[in-house]
């Protein structure tokens, strides 16, 4: 079994043995070896699973053979690099709008002097 797991490209040397298949932008997906008994099907329950996924001791990505890993990781980078670039140019729209100073006798100013009183 082979399991894929999406880092960011600064991080790949923390993961020796890890083959890097996919990269787009600063992600990278990297791909290793896994066994039968960490993959979704060795454990009773979705809880047990992602329980043991937490703790390190399952992978939440495990594939048959490389070429289904490979289409995973591509599609999964391709997709997070969308989402990225989508709220990069949302920041980017919010930050170009003017913003007005707030009044002073606005409801949302209130000077020290009064919230002393």
């Amino acid at each position: 079994m082979k399991r894929v797991i999406i880092v960011p490209v600064s991080e790949v040397k923390w993961f020796p043995g890890m083959t890097m298949i996919v990269r787009g932008g600063a992600i990278a997906a990297l791909l290793g070896d896994s066994f039968e008994e960490r993959s979704r099907g060795a454990f009773g329950s979705d809880d047990e699973f992602f329980d043991a996924v937490a703790t390190g001791r399952a992978d939440r990505n495990t594939f048959g053979s490389e070429a289904e890993a490979t289409r995973f990781a591509e599609d999964m980078v391709k997709a997070l690099n969308a989402e990225a670039s989508r709220i990069e140019e949302a920041m980017n729209r919010v930050a170009s709008f003017p913003r007005k100073a707030p009044q002073a006798d606005s409801p949302e100013v209130i000077s020290l002097e009064r919230l002393r009183a």
